[in-house]
């Protein structure tokens, strides 16, 4: 896992970037990227990016391959998961090869990241790229995973279940998976989530239900469609990302790049199936009309994908808010605010009345929180909480704490909505609400790395350069979230920084520390990684 915490050094002179340089004279490189203006065959795309794309296939092959292991911790091996990698029926699982084969998702993994690191830097060294050449390398990236099943999450076999449950008129809004009993819908599912309610609004879980019927109640075959409809709904996000950037004056390559080729997006949209794709998708179309003045539309639009997850319905208040255009005062504001409002609430009932599912989906949004992570701040502080009072012999339940904590992250995101709000005109309205996601997972009971994407994928629509550190910064995290034993070692990581970041600044107030010795290193290392 050190590759990711390396990676950045890497892009900045060393490791892998004298076998990812396109060309040892500079003025060749310019002239090659000068000439995909005039001429995007395939051939001169793959002049430029040929070691990018074989790279790129070459990782996803590594991670694809490696997650076949009938032992793999990277996937689901239980009977029906998948068609490759999976002991037969009463069978031992094979162990041979099992850690060689973690070895190579992981390189698989490092080597991904560094190939797209370095990719991020040449195009913006080199902007204006024809967004055909990113399609291309996109298909190089994702093809070799075909070969391995939902990676890195089991969630997709929840939502086939979720499907087949509704397609037999059992609401997923008062029963668990487990209710189907012992077929072949439930033996994939994690556990944990056999009778939780569903937190997914009527519209996917529909459409689950219409993927359920549409493959005859096949529940592999159900899997393999809601697997399709995460890759359309990407194709999708792929689509509208470029012209957001555009309309805002941003370069569509490198909206594209850190967007769509980001390994969030490849590992855990694509490659996991998460509906949370299908969310964004509808998300930035309703953004993007409600942009080129088409905003009952975007409302629309927006509220469809609240319908899939509900925090998608934030958009639905910034449309209202700008209806009328900046420099607005708030008087004016709230009516449009309002009618936003009221034409999503018509938009929700209609759906709730086609699917016949109602509104009981409001009571499943507190379903995630039946985890606890130690990544999330509102879960560690708890536990610190916990074990403090047990010191001072105060028997309180985790329990109690854990409600005290994440009643503190709702507040804190209710404030940091507000906050953003306010200050919609100075970052405008895409970054307010990418920021607003930011802090709404930052805050929730569980993180999850196909959460973060909310806000990245957002943001990515207008890069600035501390805009993308960020996003290089907090995927390469997110990468590592999303591993087995994952979550303890970013949250050690952070809360090691975090405390090593506190001393500093006391050392410095103290005098104790001299801002000159440490000066030139921050500045250094900060300036390596802003030139990706």
């Amino acid at each position: 896992m050190l590759v990711f915490l390396i990676a950045p050094s890497f892009v900045s002179g060393v490791g892998l970037l004298p076998l990812l340089a396109t060309s040892k004279n500079g003025k060749i490189e310019a002239d090659r990227y000068a000439a995909l203006a005039s001429r995007r065959s395939f051939a001169n795309i793959f002049r430029v990016f040929g070691r990018h794309m074989i790279l790129g296939f070459a990782s996803s092959l590594m991670v694809a391959l490696g997650s076949l292991q009938q032992v793999s911790p990277f996937i689901s091996k239980a009977s029906g998961s998948w068609w490759l990698g999976v002991a037969q029926p009463g069978s031992v699982p094979s162990t041979r090869f099992a850690f060689p084969a973690e070895v190579m998702v992981i390189v698989g993994l490092g080597l991904g990241a560094v190939v797209w690191l370095d990719l991020i830097r040449k195009v913006r060294k080199h902007p204006n790229v024809p967004l055909r050449a990113f399609w291309y390398m996109g298909a190089a990236w994702v093809v070799p995973l075909a070969l391995a099943g939902p990676i890195f999450s089991k969630d997709i076999y929840s939502y086939a279940a979720l499907g087949e449950m509704v397609s037999h008129h059992i609401s997923p809004y008062k029963y668990g998976p487990n209710v189907l009993g012992g077929t072949s819908y439930l033996t994939p599912v994690d556990p944990i989530w056999g009778n939780t309610r569903s937190p997914y609004g009527p519209l996917f879980v529909g459409l689950a239900a219409l993927i359920t019927t549409v493959t005859f109640h096949h529940a592999f075959a159900t899997m393999v469609g809601l697997r399709i409809l995460g890759l359309v709904s990407v194709i999708g996000i792929a689509i509208y990302v470029p012209r957001l950037a555009q309309s805002f004056g941003f370069d569509k390559g490198i909206a594209f790049t850190l967007a769509i080729l980001n390994p969030l997006t490849i590992y855990h949209l694509i490659a996991s199936g998460h509906n949370d794709s299908l969310m964004l998708v509808l998300l930035l179309a309703g953004l993007y009309y409600a942009r080129i003045s088409r905003p009952v539309l975007g409302v629309i639009l927006v509220t469809l994908a609240a319908m899939v997850k509900v925090p998608a319905e934030i958009g639905v208040l910034y449309i209202g808010w700008g209806w009328l255009g900046d420099g607005r005062p708030f008087k004016e504001r709230v009516r449009p605010v309002i009618t936003a409002f009221m034409i999503s609430a018509i938009v929700m009932e209609l759906v709730a009345k086609l699917t016949g599912l109602g509104w009981g989906w409001i009571l499943g949004l507190s379903t995630p929180g039946v985890v606890r992570s130690p990544a999330v701040p509102a879960t560690a502080l708890a536990s610190w909480m916990y074990g403090l009072s047990h010191l001072v012999g105060l028997q309180i339940r985790l329990g109690s704490f854990l409600t005290l904590t994440r009643g503190m992250g709702f507040a804190v995101s209710g404030l940091g909505a507000l906050y953003f709000l306010y200050r919609s005109r100075h970052y405008g309205a895409l970054k307010s609400i990418a920021y607003t996601f930011l802090v709404v997972t930052l805050c929730a009971p569980v993180i999850y790395p196909w959460y973060i994407t909310w806000g990245l994928i957002m943001l990515a629509v207008a890069p600035s350069n501390k805009i993308t550190w960020g996003i290089v910064s907090v995927s390469l995290a997110g990468m590592v979230l999303g591993l087995p034993g994952g979550p303890p070692l970013v949250a050690s990581s952070f809360y090691l920084l975090l405390a090593f970041t506190a001393v500093v600044l006391v050392g410095m107030r103290m005098k104790l520390i001299s801002k000159d010795r440490f000066a030139p290193l921050i500045n250094r290392y900060f300036g390596q990684i802003q030139s990706v």
